[in-house]
């Protein structure tokens, strides 16, 4: 979904919520959302059974064991009248109880019911998917409250962050065995949870508890991309996500072709209206690029707000070692909140190519001293690499195809190939 048509289903909702007087109102309200079965009204009544939905801050709908149908209309399907009860549970433990973690626990008695009551059993439809996306982004954000705002206990094995992948893939195996014709199948719904699941894994609570179960997605990842029949269901929003994390964990297992294949699907295909979104994106396609030997043009930087990459790129181009350890220091909070300092430190060895191909051009020779490059280095600052050190790197670089050539031991030089003596680093990654 686009940033407008989020902006129209938000004032829709809203809508909705300023209209509503009294607890029937929002039965009543949610009963005839549900009674259209479809997906623009299901999109809507998701916003009207979110812990962040335009309702959720009516004092008349945060209520404590509602729990029976006396005095107030019906949502006439079972399934979703306990949904809503337990909602209001919901939004009464966070507003009123502040009991983030009975919050939490409620919320996956939610999950459980409509896996089990909707999922399962609603045959020849899936108008509801949208109403169950919103339930699994709920799932996370409750399981963040209790663990954020609750407090960690020590005698669990893990956070309820963590905790809530294990509903998400419930529900998962109730929609990917739906064998149905893809406008009434379940299993579009796969390529959302698998976003969520990666949303878990990715994430960091308070810096201390860290999730690094991504291997865990390599089945579903498998199964999205032997799902040709569903691609053009699933919606852009989606796929847009999807490319981000799958391009984020491609990067992280130095898949550089994968990676920015993935990373620049979904920076082109974000609406421009999005530009935070878009900014997200390029702080982990950016590397990318200039690892595979593509360096951003510094107006785009400054257009999405990346400054702190600027100093870092100019100094690979050059090959400036000393203005890239200083550019990586300055910002190093920066970058390490984003969890890209390590693939920027490797970056190194770029500059270093880099260096050594400026200092050939010079010299217009194949024959290169190696202390041609240590003077250069240190003119630029670089103290801390001495000989066998340099000769480490050039033979690393030449290992790696970054440098066609070989290092004459005897004479102390680096020989290079005549013909492409640097080739391009996409060639070689």
């Amino acid at each position: 979904m686009n940033g407008l048509a989020e902006n129209r289903l938000k004032m829709a909702a809203e809508g909705y919520a300023n209209r509503m007087r009294s607890l029937n109102d929002y039965f009543t309200t949610l009963d005839k959302l549900l009674d259209a079965e479809d997906w623009d009204k299901a999109e809507i009544a998701g916003k009207l059974l979110s812990v962040h939905g335009p309702h959720s801050t009516h004092a008349f709908l945060q209520v404590d064991r509602l729990g029976t149908q006396r005095n107030r209309p019906f949502i006439r399907e079972d399934a979703f009248d306990a949904i809503a009860v337990l909602h209001l549970q919901v939004l009464y433990d966070i507003h009123v109880d502040k009991n983030y973690e009975s919050a939490y626990d409620v919320h996956t008695q939610i999950m459980r019911k409509f896996t089990e009551e909707i999922l399962r059993k609603w045959k020849d439809c899936n108008w509801f998917l949208p109403i169950f996306y919103q339930l699994c982004t709920d799932l996370r954000n409750t399981a963040k409250m209790a663990d954020e705002l609750g407090g960690l206990d020590e005698d669990r094995d893990s956070s309820y962050y963590e905790q809530c992948a294990s509903f998400i893939m419930e529900s998962y195996r109730a929609c990917i065995t739906d064998a149905r014709d893809v406008s009434i199948s379940k299993k579009i719904a796969i390529l959302n949870m698998t976003n969520q699941l990666f949303r878990i894994y990715f994430k960091v609570l308070n810096n201390v508890i860290k999730i690094n179960k991504l291997n865990l997605l390599t089945p579903l990842i498998r199964t999205i991309d032997n799902s040709e029949n569903l691609q053009r269901a699933f919606s852009m929003a989606d796929k847009v996500t999807y490319n981000y994390f799958l391009g984020r964990n491609a990067m992280f297992d130095s898949n550089l072709p994968l990676a920015e294949r993935s990373l620049s699907y979904a920076f082109r295909n974000c609406p421009t209206e999005c530009a935070t979104n878009k900014r997200l994106v390029l702080i982990y396609l950016i590397p990318v690029k200039m690892f595979l030997g593509h360096m951003p043009n510094p107006s785009v930087l400054r257009k999405y707000k990346l400054e702190e990459f600027i100093e870092v790129v100019e100094a690979v181009k050059v090959g400036n070692l000393a203005q890239l350890d200083a550019a990586l220091a300055t910002h190093e909070d920066f970058f390490i909140q984003c969890g890209i300092f390590l693939m920027l430190e490797k970056l190194r060895t770029i500059t270093f190519r880099n260096l050594f191909k400026r200092v050939s051009l010079i010299l217009g020779k194949n024959q290169i001293p190696l202390d041609a490059f240590l003077v250069c280095l240190r003119h630029l600052g670089v103290h801390d690499v001495d000989a066998d050190e340099l000769a480490c790197i050039v033979a690393n670089l030449i290992a790696q195809n970054k440098i066609k050539g070989y290092i004459s031991h005897a004479h102390q030089k680096l020989v290079i190939s005549k013909k492409e003596p640097f080739p391009e680093l996409r060639s070689s990654s």
